[in-house]
């Protein structure tokens, strides 16, 4: 079936087949469950990126179209030596916006548990989220 269009103005906006539309944005969950390295390859290989989460309404918007799964990787690593935590775009975390739970260790990736972010070791296996931008017809 052809996906739904988004009406944003004038323009017309679609996602591909299997993505959820959310205001421009498509946005693809798992089935499978991987460690976060292959979830960002995975993502890549669809021409998109991990999620990166902008503000609570977006995470609102993922809580519910993952409703009950208990942890997500989202595009969110500890870089070194710094030991900061940022996003798969060169973001840093805005811990206010986002206060993350879990220590930051070398090897910390960040996933979706609830309403929060939490550290988890990379090599943890979960679902993800990849994310791209709609595309105008």
């Amino acid at each position: 079936p052809f996906p739904f269009p988004l009406l944003v103005g004038s323009e017309c906006k679609l996602c591909p087949k299997d993505w959820l539309s959310h205001r421009g944005t498509c946005y693809w969950v798992s089935q499978e469950m991987k460690y976060w390295k292959k979830s960002l390859e995975d993502c890549t290989e669809k021409k998109s990126h991990m999620l990166v989460i902008h503000d609570q309404e977006e995470m609102d918007f993922i809580r519910t179209v993952t409703k009950g799964v208990n942890h997500l990787w989202i595009g969110l690593n500890v870089t070194s030596p710094e030991r900061t935590w940022m996003w798969v775009d060169g973001r840093l975390l805005n811990q206010t916006l986002f206060p993350k739970t879990g220590a930051a260790e070398q090897n910390s990736c960040g996933v979706i548990k609830g309403d929060a972010i939490r550290s988890e070791t990379c090599g943890a296996q979960f679902k993800w989220v990849c994310q791209k931008e709609a595309f105008e017809i």
